[in-house]
């Protein structure tokens, strides 16, 4: 049976709330939504992103000093075998997370880069040190959160979706890389990600809106120039490098509006991906399809148990 609500009495069911008036800025069409007016001078300044990966070497010369090492976490493993959750600064196991880094610094070089390591000695693949630092970047309120990185168990799969879910309904846009395989993978499959996966792109800056989700965008991945461990670099191809030129974006958005919202900065990705922007007037209701061309690129994204 029903609880019984009492209007006079002022009450609302949960979540009800009276309506409010909320002041509007300025009053936006769908074709003021061009690349000049989401990020156009942008540099990223005011932003965090955070890094969930294997570290990320702050003093590397690419990420010129963009990375708050102290600031960063470590999931590591105590002498009773539970996963505990380190402050401060610590290095790269692999290159992989600093590689994620460098490329959103290239875009947004004035975004401030934390590290949260979830790959280590004794970590590699456990999908519960995964869950910890997104728990912990969730709680911390960062405005972008890069995933490069998903779990392929689907007991899994709620978790995140719960832990996804907390950082849409605080403000933190989570990116996610797609898996390199057509393996269900997790959180890449939630609405309340902005999923990426590879285009055959050379261009840092020119993505697509994907018709056919989950995956929602894609963007350059192939044949990339990244930092990696040691102060060196190297060349790599996956979605995983795809999807930190989504952050960058994303970090450059938060820049210049940092009043919106994860849905608004969506549609503003939506509104400014070259096949939208390039697309010619079609009847509503109607739909362009993503042209895919073959790749035989090698994967290299990053799986969990």
């Amino acid at each position: 049976m029903p609880d019984k609500i009492t209007p006079e009495a002022g009450l609302l069911p949960a979540y009800g709330a009276p309506s409010v008036m909320l002041p509007r800025v300025t009053r936006y069409s769908l074709g003021d939504l061009s690349p000049e007016w989401a990020f156009g001078g942008a540099t990223g300044k005011g932003v965090r992103v955070a890094i969930v990966d294997s570290g990320v070497e702050a003093d590397h010369p690419d990420l010129d000093g963009s990375v708050a090492a102290a600031q960063g976490a470590a999931v590591e493993i105590d002498d009773s075998g539970n996963l505990v959750l380190v402050r401060g600064a610590h290095d790269d196991s692999f290159g992989h997370g600093t590689a994620c880094a460098g490329i959103v610094h290239a875009i947004a070089p004035k975004a401030e880069i934390v590290s949260i390591k979830i790959f280590g000695r004794g970590l590699t693949g456990q999908a519960a040190a995964f869950e910890k630092g997104l728990s912990w970047a969730v709680a911390e309120r960062f405005d972008v959160i890069n995933l490069s990185l998903g779990a392929m168990k689907r007991e899994w799969a709620l978790p995140f979706h719960d832990l996804c879910d907390q950082a849409y309904f605080s403000g933190s846009f989570v990116v996610t890389a797609a898996g390199n395989t057509t393996r269900p993978s997790y959180p890449s499959l939630y609405a309340s990600v902005a999923s990426v996966a590879c285009n055959l792109s050379a261009d840092p800056y020119r993505f697509h809106f994907n018709p056919e989700p989950p995956t929602e965008f894609l963007a350059r991945g192939v044949n990339v120039t990244v930092p990696w461990k040691g102060g060196g670099r190297t060349t790599v191809t996956g979605n995983s490098f795809a999807a930190p030129h989504i952050s960058g974006l994303v970090a450059l958005i938060k820049s210049k509006h940092p009043r919106l919202r994860p849905f608004q900065i969506k549609t503003a990705l939506w509104a400014t991906a070259a096949n939208i922007q390039e697309a010619p007037e079609m009847e509503a209701g109607r739909v362009s399809r993503v042209m895919r061309a073959g790749s035989t690129a090698r994967n290299q994204g990053s799986h969990l148990r």
